[in-house]
């Protein structure tokens, strides 16, 4: 194991000595640093060359979100994931626009909070299941409609190469739909959906459905009923 430095910004000194010894168990090489907040933080940062971040969301004075504008405006590669009580959709999604690389609950279990580690740390992005499930990318791009007949394209400024039935599959998948759930829209097989599914993970150079749903997100498209004369 390569060591690494990992900074833990949270102002509950309990929550800090947890997930600190958590760290230490899980990666005995690493060091991991501590501030109560974002000031604090960033001093260390500017000190210390770092691999990642935890920075809580809810902190006095300069909460999560403004501290996670300035530490990637002053350290634009930096790992930063949001690890908080909170685990809105909507601040999901926000998070991720400011840069983050991922948000832990915490509210997960020990194995969760290992493996989303893990993902971050060979640079995947984690999110939580609540940021999909009941919900869609679309709503977090401000399009809450479900709608209910075949889905198309209406906006894809960042992805060309995809078939019309590949992406009503897409379409249906950032709705958070299963396979069988898919198939069953579609009038097609559950295998059928797989061997989609599986051109559309290598044309977004993905390998999970996360991974693929903050593709999707990030790249700004929307999905839904075209427009009349499209």
């Amino acid at each position: 194991m390569v060591p690494m430095n990992i900074l833990l910004i949270d102002d509950h000194f309990c929550a800090r000595e947890g997930v600190t010894l958590l760290l230490r168990q899980m990666l005995p090489e690493t060091t991991v640093y501590e501030a109560e907040d974002v000031g604090d933080g960033l001093a260390i940062a500017r000190d210390t060359p770092l691999n990642l971040v935890l920075l809580d969301v809810q902190l006095p004075g300069k909460n999560g979100c403004a501290g996670l504008v300035e530490l990637k405006r002053e350290f634009p590669s930096l790992c930063v994931v949001m690890f908080s009580g909170l685990d809105d959709r909507e601040l999901v999604f926000e998070c991720l626009r400011l840069g983050a690389m991922g948000f832990i609950p915490k509210t997960v279990s020990r194995q969760v909070f290992v493996e989303a580690l893990r993902d971050v740390l060979s640079g995947r992005p984690y999110l939580p299941v609540s940021a999909f499930d009941g919900g869609t990318v679309i709503a977090a791009l401000g399009h809450t409609k479900d709608y209910p007949a075949g889905i198309r394209p209406v906006h894809n400024p960042g992805m060309p190469g995809l078939t019309p039935r590949e992406f009503e599959v897409l379409g249906w998948l950032v709705q958070g739909k299963c396979n069988k759930d898919i198939a069953r829209r579609l009038g097609i097989g559950e295998q059928t959906v797989k061997n989609h599914l599986r051109p559309i993970f290598q044309k977004f150079g993905v390998t999970r459905r996360t991974e693929l749903l903050v593709k999707v997100y990030e790249l700004g498209m929307v999905f839904g009923s075209p427009e009349v004369g499209n």
